[in-house]
């Protein structure tokens, strides 16, 4: 609406309104139509967001724009239909008990749900509406889980306190109460990240304040190839530790991601994206400040690094307004290439050749390569929950203010065609 009614001081621009998936809504008339006609609001998403109103003379004619408007989404919709939707998971979750993290295990058969109110498992497989998840574990406001297969180890952050279980308390047949007691690996914790590092399975705890950050890095046991769950179940058994230290760092500012790299680890914090060797525990800035072509980072106030995704040697960095490329060096790379978001990202996803960016509203999903906008997903309350190579799974609120779980899978759409 912005080509109609320019705001001053701002340039042209289209409305989010014929952007794939967003809506236009008609509100009830709040004056007497006679005297200013019947109304049809337009919302413009994101964080120059606004909303205008336009009356048509009569309710057959608004009726017709809304036909004519609705035809012109769905035609949008249709062109940019990159993706398969399914729905795994719907009115269950309740308000009270929302979905906050979520891990597929046994190869993405089944699904591991951290939740307000405790973890529950669910099996693909089996279609039938009436199976819902079940409750495995009882432990409150879990905020992260994650799954170390090699080790048969679940970890579990609960209430700013990081545990682990044996993969066997996942079992919905089996009520066994001593796999299912946890042992407490490090308490204030405000998240953790495991991957590969230096060759090692490696799992980062963060204790962030506004001012600092420690890192504790552990590492698994090493149980032998035969009899990984039987040995890791004797481990829990016998208090053996499920995790030993390996390293630990500090950083002077407060920390709010973990990116693991071949050989070092990338640390998203108030200053950026610093780089940490493990090695030597030696930390720098992953951009470097001589590139004057990066300035505009360092200008922008209140930015918060999110994401590293690397592409053929290159990485992405994503941040809350932006996302640009740059090389192992730290020099911008691809210096014609930028997004500026519409929202404000909280998270985001990579299926080649689509960059998902997450934030409470919407969906923004754009092209990697040229950076153009491809489309659009509104919901409510929108959580990324989990980004594998095959699909990305997430939750949104229904009408009711239920959680639905749902799955974007972008490989199958793209063998279709």
């Amino acid at each position: 609406m912005d080509e109609v009614i320019p705001r001053a001081g701002i340039s042209k621009r289209p409305s989010s309104s014929l952007i794939p998936g967003a809506k236009s809504t008609v509100a009830a008339p709040k004056t007497d139509p006679a005297t200013k006609g019947f109304p049809i609001t337009f919302r413009h998403l994101g964080k120059r967001g606004y909303e205008i109103t336009l009356y048509a003379t009569t309710q057959v004619q608004r009726r017709k724009w809304m036909e004519h408007i609705e035809s012109q989404q769905a035609a949008l919709r249709e062109r940019s239909n990159i993706y398969t939707k399914a729905v795994l998971s719907e009115g269950f979750f309740t308000a009270g008990n929302r979905v906050n993290c979520l891990v597929p295990i046994d190869g993405g058969l089944k699904l591991v749900y951290g939740t307000d109110a405790g973890i529950y498992v669910s099996d693909r497989r089996q279609k039938e509406p009436s199976i819902k998840p079940k409750r495995v574990l009882d432990v409150t406001n879990v905020t992260q889980i994650d799954v170390l297969e090699e080790y048969a180890m679940l970890l579990v952050l609960t209430n700013k306190t990081l545990v682990s279980f044996p993969i066997e308390a996942l079992d919905t047949s089996d009520n066994q109460s001593l796999i299912k007691r946890p042992k407490k690996i490090q308490g204030h914790t405000n998240f953790f990240k495991a991957g590969v590092c230096l060759g090692r399975h490696l799992v980062c705890c963060v204790k962030s304040s506004t001012l600092s950050s420690t890192v504790k890095v552990l590492e698994p046991s090493n149980p032998s190839a035969q009899g990984k769950k039987k040995q890791a179940f004797k481990m829990f058994q016998g208090g053996q530790e499920a995790l030993k230290p390996f390293k630990e760092f500090y950083i002077p500012t407060e920390s709010s991601s973990v990116h693991f790299l071949k050989s070092k680890l990338c640390v998203g914090c108030a200053r950026g994206f610093e780089v940490v060797s493990l090695e030597t525990l030696e930390t720098q800035s992953l951009l470097d400040q001589a590139d004057t072509s990066l300035d505009f980072v360092q200008r922008k106030e209140n930015i918060k690094p999110i994401h590293i995704e690397r592409l053929n040697g290159e990485f992405l960095l994503n941040y809350t307004d932006f996302s640009f490329f740059v090389n192992r060096n730290g020099w911008r790379a691809r210096p014609d290439w930028k997004i500026t978001w519409e929202g404000q990202p909280q998270s985001f996803a990579l299926s080649y050749p689509y960059i998902l960016a997450f934030e409470p509203s919407f969906i923004e999903i754009r092209n990697v390569e040229t950076s153009a906008m491809v489309h659009i997903l509104t919901a409510k309350n929108v959580r990324m929950l989990h980004s594998s190579t095959r699909e990305i799974l997430y939750a949104y609120e229904d009408e009711a203010g239920e959680d639905t779980i749902a799955s974007l899978d972008f490989w199958a759409r793209s063998h279709q065609q």
